[in-house]
């Protein structure tokens, strides 16, 4: 890995825990940030990146299409539910991690659209 993959990771990894971020804001209504919360939220960053390109890219060499990234977005709410969620006030903690896992899909999916067709580079294909 050369030093400008290193620097991209970096900041690919900042700018989903950042998405993390305000997806968990937006549904528990808080927008402080403990220690914990924040080492929380690179946990579940840290899943994302690296887990859900694994998870797309082993469906699609045995030909199951989609389904590796519905694989990778239920393990995503599960990881939010059991890592994230605890730290939120939130009523429906299984609620709350579908929603939560949803936006942050979305943003990193119109994030990584944008990205390529701005700059010619797919966020979470940089390995």
């Amino acid at each position: 890995m050369n030093l400008e993959a290193l620097i991209l990771l970096i900041a690919v990894i900042v700018l989903v825990a950042l998405i993390f971020y305000v997806s968990g804001a937006l549904v528990s209504q808080d927008w402080s940030a403990s220690g914990s919360l924040i080492l929380r939220i690179l946990v579940v960053t840290l899943v994302a990146v690296f887990v859900i390109p694994v998870f797309r890219d082993a469906a699609a060499s045995i030909d199951i299409g989609d389904l590796g990234l519905l694989f990778a977005f239920v393990l995503l709410v599960v990881v939010v539910r059991f890592v994230l969620v605890e730290e939120l006030a939130v009523a429906e903690e299984w609620l709350a991690s579908i929603v939560i896992s949803l936006i942050a899909v979305v943003l990193i999916y119109i994030v990584d659209e944008a990205s390529r067709a701005l700059f010619d580079l797919r966020l979470l294909e940089i390995f």
